[in-house]
């Protein structure tokens, strides 16, 4: 009864009334103090969310797909970025042995059609899991994770779904290793593209923290307010190197 009403009040954007019920329901019921973080999410975008985005926003879910691309092209305009040796604002944010990118790569002369690209593939096969909803790219950067490598945990306030797309990768990495999903709402939905029958393979899972270990080509896709980090400390390649991106509903 209760989840439910919380559930009324979220979709009628009463996201504050949300936060401020669980913190004091919290204090008798412990599970509930992990769902704070939900309905904070969206209380700190500070506007009006259409209902049916909050709808398909409510369940986390993730796709897990291959994109197949150019990578050693992508990878050569990396490493001739002009600002690749500058420390830029988002050169010290906590995170260790990472450089990364400007956030606005998707509005570079050397990327803006790259960026279109996957955008449209995005569109083309997670839109009829999203109630037909299209994205708009609106960020992209690439990281540079060295080796010993950590993004700490962290979620995207400023979009709707988030991804990362795998350029270079430890093809022999350990377990421990890869972009960890923290989920506070669970179950969450994963989603993974059989390339063979062509259609994604659906299941639930309750895990706290999912681990999901990127290949070359690993496109990975999921709800903004997912909090998540990445753990390169196994790694036996110098770099990972990837390209993040935001996505908002169209």
């Amino acid at each position: 009864m209760l989840k439910k009403i919380l559930f009324i009040l979220y979709l009628n954007n009463f996201f504050r009334l949300c936060v401020y019920s669980l913190k004091l329901i919290s204090f008798f019921k412990k599970n509930y103090k992990d769902q704070i973080f939900f309905y904070n999410f969206f209380k700190k975008k500070n506007k009006k969310i259409d209902k049916s985005i909050l709808e398909i926003c409510y369940r986390p879910k993730i796709f897990i797909l291959k994109f197949k691309n150019n990578r050693i092209k992508i990878i050569d305009r990396i490493s001739r970025y002009e600002n690749l040796n500058i420390k830029n604002e988002f050169s010290n944010h906590g995170h260790k042995k990472v450089f990364q990118s400007t956030h606005d790569l998707n509005d570079h002369k050397n990327f803006k059609s790259f960026a279109k690209k996957l955008e449209n593939y995005i569109n083309k096969y997670i839109s009829s899991h999203l109630s037909f909803k299209k994205f708009n790219l609106v960020k992209m950067w690439f990281v540079i994770t060295k080796n010993s490598g950590l993004i700490k945990k962290h979620s995207h306030l400023d979009s709707d779904f988030s991804g990362v797309y795998y350029l270079k990768v430890d093809q022999k990495q350990k377990k421990s290793s890869g972009i960890k999903i923290f989920n506070n709402l669970p179950p969450i939905s994963i989603y993974e593209y059989d390339e063979k029958n062509k259609n994604f393979r659906v299941y639930e899972t309750s895990k706290k923290i999912i681990t999901i270990q990127p290949k070359l080509d690993t496109l990975i896709i999921f709800n903004s307010y997912l909090e998540h980090g990445v753990n390169n400390k196994e790694s036996k390649i110098a770099d990972r190197i990837s390209l993040p991106f935001d996505l908002n509903f169209k």
